[in-house]
């Protein structure tokens, strides 16, 4: 089977789409899928980039085209028979307002799923989100999860002198204030990946908080820190799924997350819930694995078992069946 992955144009700031495919492209073809990339013409998308893409992407066509996301818009000259395109979350669209919502929802998700027959998306969250706004679409909605993207390794933990907590992301919905709020008072080191304002890094030092600061992690940076750390705290506000949780979950973390979807899903039993709009919760849960072993254990036991379901071999099966439903009924 030929597959061609049509990808965004590479950018170092978003890699988490190409990421997640680059593992699924070496999954597959270790199964003997013949997989080539493709990618946008134009970084900055405009009338002519629009145009030059979807003519570049209608000449490298293969017995299936897999939009990867984000790029929603570069299925129009493709065969709506073997053509599938990857929607991993519908946020922007409530996010934005008047004309530009208009513009982004008509291109960007009513056209491409008016036009398509096959739809995949990454979380069952994801799925009535869209399914909210274009209710007809539902039935070419399939859900496949994101795999886990750092090798999984067996390893010993350290020690700590004191519990390390880790901390991903710095936009508004990752919840970083309530972090930082939740463990004040708490003698714990945090590691935060993610560009720090001045008026945070003010409140970390006011506040005596122990911190180590990774503006961009690189991606050996990013499993030490999940290797040092014993607690992941990501109580985000809007996720399309939620990798950190399996990821922390793989390095041996235990996971504190939030209470609603896609979340509470993708952490299985393998975490502390909590509400992400309250910092007594999230700080509770921190106070409850610091001063309980047999939780903690509990939680690095469910973790590593929750992860299994994950692993890329098993959501590459996932993707070449689905391609294989295709084919048969092209």
């Amino acid at each position: 089977m030929k597959v061609t992955f049509f990808l965004r144009f590479p950018n170092p700031k978003f890699l988490s789409i190409e990421k997640l495919f680059s593992i699924l492209n070496k999954e597959m073809t270790k199964k003997g899928i013949d997989i080539k990339n493709v990618y946008e013409v134009d970084p900055n998308f405009s009338l002519s980039g629009f145009m030059k893409t979807n003519l570049f992407f209608k000449k490298n066509q293969s017995e299936i085209n897999h939009i990867t996301g984000a790029i929603h818009w570069s299925v129009f000259l493709l065969n709506r028979k073997n053509t599938v395109l990857t929607i991993h979350d519908a946020g922007n669209i409530s996010e934005l307002s008047g004309v530009k919502k208009y513009f982004f929802k008509f291109l960007w998700f009513y056209l491409p799923l008016k036009k398509l027959k096959y739809v995949t998306v990454i979380s069952e969250k994801t799925k009535k989100e869209l399914t909210e706004f274009f209710p007809w679409a539902e039935n070419k909605i399939t859900v496949i999860p994101n795999c886990l993207t750092i090798p999984y390794q067996d390893f010993e933990k350290p020690v700590n002198s004191k519990p390390v907590i880790l901390a991903v992301g710095y936009y508004p919905k990752k919840n970083l204030d309530r972090i930082l709020q939740a463990i004040i008072g708490i003698d714990v080191k945090i590691i935060i990946v993610g560009l720090l304002s001045p008026e945070r890094i003010k409140f970390l030092q006011e506040n005596n908080i122990d911190y180590i600061n990774f503006e961009r992690a690189s991606e050996d940076e990013l499993i030490q820190a999940y290797k040092d750390s014993d607690i992941l705290c990501f109580p985000s506000l809007y996720e399309g799924f939620g990798l950190p949780i399996l990821e922390a979950q793989a390095m041996k973390c235990c996971v504190i997350t939030s209470n609603i979807s896609p979340m509470k899903e993708v952490a299985g039993d393998g975490a502390i819930l909590v509400n992400p709009n309250s910092m007594e919760e999230i700080r509770k849960a921190i106070n409850d694995i610091i001063s309980d072993q047999e939780l903690k254990n509990k939680l690095l036991k469910l973790g590593q078992q929750n992860v299994i379901k994950y692993h890329p071999d098993v959501i590459a099966e996932q993707y070449i069946n689905y391609y294989k439903m295709i084919l048969n009924n092209k």
